[in-house]
């Protein structure tokens, strides 16, 4: 009769590192980075459990979940909360859908981080997927990007002046939007994204093939509206 071996340390640290590659690879099966808008509402609703916000943003439908797998963006997790709080929302890392019931199709999300470690991921993540950005506004409190890659929009707002609990972080909100959503693409255009709904009514009337924001910023400037130049980080 043979004698069962006992396990080596190797073995062992074989089997736990082997656990921590499939429990990594089960955690990160859903990216949002990775959602080319619009995607049936059922490419979602089959992975997680959504809330029904029961509240309409520009005629869609909101759809909310702090859920830890559906907090993946770029392979990066943003899962977190103040105080330790995962389940309460105002205090939770968290995703909101926005679905047209018409068509069952999410048009848009967004991202709202309320971490600071986890808002450091997300603008380190989109600055590697998208490079640098034409619309960059910033203060010492807030700052205002937008990429515009494959007709989604990426609207990002970051800011250093949020207090929840009593405890300083720094929070985030990203929406990331198909363009051809129009009325919802419209209402996010508002605050510190204005001047881009400036530009885009200005490229409508422009008769060049290409125009650029920085076309549009250098036609403000010759006309004295410098004040689209303040704060601009290029």
């Amino acid at each position: 009769m043979t004698k069962n071996k006992p396990l080596t340390s190797l073995k062992i640290a074989g089997i736990v590192l082997l656990n921590l590659i499939i429990q990594s690879c089960h955690s990160q099966n859903f990216d949002l980075a990775t959602l080319k808008l619009p995607v049936p509402e059922s490419s979602i609703t089959s992975k997680f459990k959504l809330e029904d916000d029961k509240f309409l943003v520009a005629n869609l439908s909101q759809y909310s979940s702090l859920e830890k797998e559906a907090l993946y963006f770029g392979g990066k997790s943003l899962y977190g909360s103040i105080d330790n709080s995962p389940t309460t929302s105002y205090l939770a890392n968290g995703v909101k859908f926005f679905i047209d019931q018409k068509t069952k199709q999410i048009e848009a999300y967004r991202l709202g981080i309320k971490t600071t470690a986890e808002t450091e991921k997300l603008v380190k993540v989109l600055e590697a997927k998208l490079g640098k950005t034409f619309y960059y506004y910033k203060d010492p409190d807030m700052s205002f990007r937008i990429w515009e890659l494959n007709g989604i929009t990426y609207f990002l707002e970051v800011n250093s002046t949020t207090v929840y609990n009593g405890e300083h972080t720094v929070s985030s909100d990203l929406h990331v939007v198909n363009n051809k959503a129009e009325t919802f693409y419209n209402y996010i255009m508002a605050g510190g994204f204005g001047y881009y709904a400036d530009y885009l009514n200005a490229k409508k009337k422009s008769t060049k093939k290409v125009y650029t924001y920085n076309d549009f910023l250098n036609e403000m400037k010759a006309e004295g509206s410098d004040y689209y130049l303040k704060k601009l980080v290029r």
